[in-house]
């Protein structure tokens, strides 16, 4: 993976977009987030949108203001290694249903899939 220190990757986008994401779970406004980390509200408009890159120690700080691990920030596909190209059918439905899994708040909806999961 040769990304470009400057250009902004697909990795990237994702990652802002789950930052968003964690970010709108737990109420908090953009402006909020902005002043926990010392930043301007247009820089971290520029993360969520993935018009700029963050770094990996802002990305440890947004983890830790958002209160999530860290690896819930990187977008499945990123952690899969799906960009490869060569993933099979069973990698990719994995990443889709991780992607849907981290998308629900509701412990009982998490239990029920938990159940039919175990069940298959």
């Amino acid at each position: 993976m040769s990304a470009s220190p400057r250009k902004v990757s697909d990795a990237d986008r994702g990652i802002g977009q789950l930052v968003r994401q964690a970010r709108r779970r737990i109420g908090m406004t953009l402006d909020d987030l902005a002043k926990k980390l010392g930043l301007s509200y247009q820089q971290v408009h520029k993360y969520e949108n993935g018009t700029n890159r963050i770094s990996a120690g802002t990305l440890a700080a947004i983890a830790n203001i958002l209160a999530v691990p860290v690896e819930h920030l990187f977008p499945e596909d990123v952690l899969l290694g799906e960009n490869d190209n060569e993933d099979s059918e069973v990698d990719k439905y994995r990443g889709e249903v991780s992607r849907i899994v981290r998308t629900i708040d509701d412990p009982k909806k998490l239990e029920a899939i938990i159940t039919i999961l175990k069940t298959v």
